[in-house]
């Protein structure tokens, strides 16, 4: 037995009305003392009605109104393909059953997610805001820096020096760390890019590339069916047709990759990663998951180690989701030596001085690592089977947006 708060959604007729208690619809009766001419068209109006509930089992009952809004939702219309309103009442679609579910089932993935990470060693550590310098390495999107004290910092853009640091001392290691890039405002239409995100970041102190990969592998097979499972209903009126592939997945290097691509008529870089539209048909043509490795190194961050049988390329993967869903891991091995770091740092004309804090730790010593960034927002999208990647958080801040809560 327990009270809730219930918001009403619907007049069935009569006195009964359909409440959303955490997303959850349930038809309930109003008492006669409640069922009055005052209420009903107060409910017929759109305005937000709020009922204290006993629910006990399956019954349920009404004890009161707690609260009646002022502002009638008539008109208001949840419309994701707009995703300047869409961000500016990201708070009101929050009450819409359709977004308590993807909210209620990315908890339950991420329970997941953890789960299996806790299971293999893996110890979650609370991840940094503030940086003195973040990851330079961020395919066009710039980074947001602000004064602190005077001093200035950079808002976390990635975990990664600190993963490799933490690894160093822990072994195996893990942040569910939120991220901030200005990304180009036109990234806004591909539906699958965020101002503000979330990854699940892991490193792993002596681990190789396939090992890594492996992990990545289990990551999202395990995650995939336990999801499916657990939150069957919500699955099934989402993504009904979702597939959990089955490790191991297809490796494809990024020269085979290439030749694919301008196979398919599109002009591509030998020395950048690929553009989001080659990266996009490779994912509908191959209709499974598949790893793109060993990308350039001239296009990629300074924290890779270089790959010595194929000179000029990593030892680095993304992990690529069908249905031109796209990225959704990014990783590699780490370059962890001192004087290959601050190569690698000048040769992207970086500032060394920003990076002092983390050349004294490798001057120190640190171990060789290994590791990836899973999105949580593009993976909670893919499951959902969700056009949008906004629809996959609350208050989201889409690409170009100002002015979202």
């Amino acid at each position: 037995m327990s009270v809730v708060i219930g918001r009403v959604v619907d007049l069935v007729g009569g006195c009964l009305v359909r409440v959303s208690v955490g997303g959850f619809l349930r038809d309930v009766v109003l008492g006669d003392s409640l069922c009055g001419e005052e209420l009903l068209s107060v409910i017929r109006s759109g305005r937000e009605v709020f009922l204290k509930l006993l629910v006990d089992g399956s019954g349920v009952k009404v004890l009161g109104v707690v609260g009646i809004g002022g502002v009638s939702l008539e008109g208001f219309r949840v419309d994701a393909s707009r995703p300047e309103l869409f961000a500016r009442y990201s708070w009101l679609w929050l009450r819409f059953p359709r977004y308590s579910k993807v909210l209620r089932f990315q908890h339950a993935l991420l329970k997941s997610l953890r789960g299996i990470l806790d299971s293999e060693g893996f110890v979650e550590l609370l991840p940094p805001v503030l940086n003195l310098a973040s990851d330079p390495g961020l395919r066009g999107a710039k980074k947001i820096a602000v004064s602190v004290y005077g001093s200035r910092y950079e808002l976390c853009s990635s975990t990664i020096m600190y993963k490799q640091l933490a690894a160093t001392a822990l072994g195996k290691m893990y942040f569910v760390a939120r991220n901030v890039r200005e990304e180009p405002a036109e990234n806004v239409r591909t539906g699958r890019h965020l101002t503000e995100f979330t990854q699940l970041d892991l490193e792993w102190a002596g681990a190789s590339m396939s090992e890594v990969i492996s992990l990545g592998e289990k990551l999202v097979y395990e995650s995939c069916l336990e999801v499916s499972e657990g939150a069957k209903e919500i699955i099934e009126e989402f993504n009904p047709g979702l597939k959990c592939f089955k490790p191991p997945y297809e490796r494809i290097t990024f020269n085979e990759a290439l030749n694919i691509v301008r196979g398919m008529g599109l002009e591509v870089s030998d020395s950048r990663e690929l553009p989001q539209e080659a990266e996009e048909l490779l994912s509908v043509r191959l209709g499974k998951p598949f790893w793109l490795v060993k990308f350039p190194t001239s296009g990629r961050g300074f924290y890779y180690m270089p790959d010595e049988e194929e000179p000029g390329r990593n030892q680095d993967f993304n992990l690529i989701m069908p249905g031109g869903y796209g990225e959704l891991i990014d990783g590699g091995v780490r370059e962890y030596r001192y004087e290959r770091v601050v190569e690698r740092l000048k040769e992207l004309g970086e500032d060394l001085s920003k990076y002092s804090w983390f050349l004294e730790a490798l001057r120190f010593g640190i171990a060789p690592t290994a590791g990836f960034g899973l999105g949580v927002e593009r993976y909670t999208r893919y499951l959902l089977n969700l056009k949008y990647i906004w629809e996959a958080v609350p208050f989201p801040k889409p690409p170009g947006v100002v002015n979202a809560p």
